[in-house]
């Protein structure tokens, strides 16, 4: 059952009254009498309705869910099969398991493993004046 809201167009009286869908709306004011001039109004019903938000707003919202999923893509290993998919996940899985072995056929483990050892990350040092010796 719905609550409708109505209105006298006659002597302005509003009113609410619980009816189903189907069932005709009232024609007859309760405080007046008069037949025929009742309106039901159109109402916002009991939900939020529209709700504008700013850029600033949705990028936050945005990036607080990112933050969560993330949070349970690393902690919860069907979440994150099910993101980005089963074979993706599984050839992932495998290269790092293929990895894990070889490191440890070479005689390192994955945590011995520092991103110093990696060259991608070792910075040649720069030559400045400042650098060379001068002899006396």
């Amino acid at each position: 059952m719905t609550t409708y809201l109505h209105l006298c167009e006659s002597c302005k009286h509003e009113w609410e009254q619980v009816y189903g869908m189907k069932e005709e709306p009232p024609t007859l004011c309760p405080d007046c009498g008069i037949d025929g001039c009742v309106k039901r109004l159109i109402t916002g019903g009991s939900g939020p309705g529209i709700v504008k938000k700013t850029g600033a707003e949705i990028k936050a919202g945005m990036a607080t869910e990112t933050r969560k999923i993330k949070e349970r893509a690393a902690t919860d290993e069907n979440f994150r099969a099910n993101l980005i998919g089963e074979s993706a996940y599984h050839q992932d899985k495998l290269t790092t398991d293929d990895l894990q072995k070889e490191l440890i056929s070479i005689g390192k483990s994955a945590s011995a493993i520092k991103s110093t050892d990696v060259k991608s990350n070792i910075r040649p040092k720069i030559k400045t004046g400042k650098d060379k010796k001068t002899k006396k």
